[in-house]
């Protein structure tokens, strides 16, 4: 990092790594010394929200950055974050999350994505921003103000996302919340589908979770907490959005049988025809939108991904839609019995980020 090294420390969770990561770890607390990398060993894995509280009590500073072991920042994020703190009316911004860029590129499914990460952060978290509130930090890279997680009683380990649950939290107590398009950090991203549902499943489950249990936080002084009023509604209408696709897809597919059962060949082809026109619209509002997004994010240098964007539009959709149908059901469960969700096991790192662990690990030897 490009940063006064007198003046950060960095400490490493260690939840309950079954691999190689405590060798790792000790060869280079050999290297860099103890008091330049202080690592905490927890032997059950607790969460990811547990492991950060304990990391919050053993932390010197007042300003925290939080960073998956997948995730890298650039070289000058720490002096981008620190600005935001310190610059005029920054006293009550309680954090501030990058924009996130993929490292690997070795799969349809992985490339793909850079359309989604395009979306999320040029219009999506932009327009968040437009009235002032913002639906979830990024758990892979966000700087916080320890003052602020102190005050909103540090992390739920409960909530399946506790970037989702601290970002409303730190909201409704006041605390400012914002996202800095141009603080780049990059993140492994899953490449095949099923490491994709996996993930999407985790966060719908995460984004459920906070609207059912955080949402009347905010409706009991609906004034107060203006900003996140839109956020809800628009959360709100996307998980109705997307039950309602499955059901009409079960009510589309049910129809088009019964003519084919009965030979109602006209309104077969008329039936596939209205379906083709809204494909049709689906896809040019999509095109327009990862267009847009490119421009706003990065002035356009990841259109080469639009070439992706049928991938991402017809399947990448369906996925999101398909995890809030079969996850609404058992969050509403796991909320009513008070279950904790914040555990879950890691999911497989990609060639370059193993590859790239080992080097660094091994520099010493």
């Amino acid at each position: 990092m490009n940063y006064p090294t007198n003046q950060y420390e960095v400490i490493v969770v260690n939840d309950g790594s079954t691999d190689q990561t405590g060798a790792i770890l000790n060869r280079l607390q050999i290297r860099y010394g103890e008091k330049r990398l202080r690592v905490i060993t927890i032997i059950n894995n607790r969460g990811k929200a547990a492991g950060f509280n304990i990391a919050l009590g053993f932390s010197k500073g007042q300003f925290l950055l939080s960073n998956d072991a997948d995730s890298k920042p650039e070289v000058d994020a720490l002096w981008k974050y620190m600005h935001y703190f310190e610059r005029e009316g920054g006293d009550r911004l309680g954090a501030i999350t990058g924009n996130m860029l993929l490292i690997n590129k070795t799969s349809l499914v992985a490339e793909a994505q850079q359309n989604e990460l395009n979306s999320i952060i040029g219009l999506i978290k932009r327009s968040q921003l437009s009235y002032g509130g913002l639906f979830a930090f990024s758990g892979a890279n966000t700087m916080y103000r320890k003052v602020a997680i102190l005050d909103v009683g540090g992390w739920q380990a409960e909530q399946p996302t506790e970037d989702i649950a601290i970002s409303w939290d730190m909201q409704v107590h006041g605390w400012q919340a914002y996202c800095a398009p141009h603080i780049r950090f990059f993140m492994d991203v899953p490449e095949t589908l099923p490491e994709l549902v996996k993930q999407r499943r985790r966060w719908t489950a995460g984004g459920i979770h906070v609207l059912l249990t955080k949402s009347m936080d905010v409706f009991r002084h609906p004034i107060k907490h203006l900003a996140m009023v839109p956020i809800i509604v628009d959360y709100s209408l996307s998980v109705i959005w997307s039950l309602f696709f499955w059901l009409s897809m079960i009510a589309f597919v049910g129809v088009q049988v019964l003519c084919l059962v009965q030979g109602d060949w006209s309104r077969l082809i008329t039936n596939f025809c209205f379906a083709a026109i809204f494909i049709s619209i689906e896809i040019v509002v999509g095109l327009i939108q990862l267009i847009m997004a490119s421009y706003f994010n990065d002035r356009g240098r990841s259109l080469k991904y639009i070439a992706f964007a049928p991938w991402y539009i017809l399947i990448y959709w369906m996925v999101n839609t398909f995890t809030v149908a079969v996850e609404i059901g058992p969050t509403i469960i796991q909320i009513l019995k008070g279950e904790d969700a914040g555990v879950w096991k890691s999911p497989k790192r990609s060639v370059e980020v193993v590859a790239k662990t080992k080097e660094e690990g091994n520099q010493d030897d």
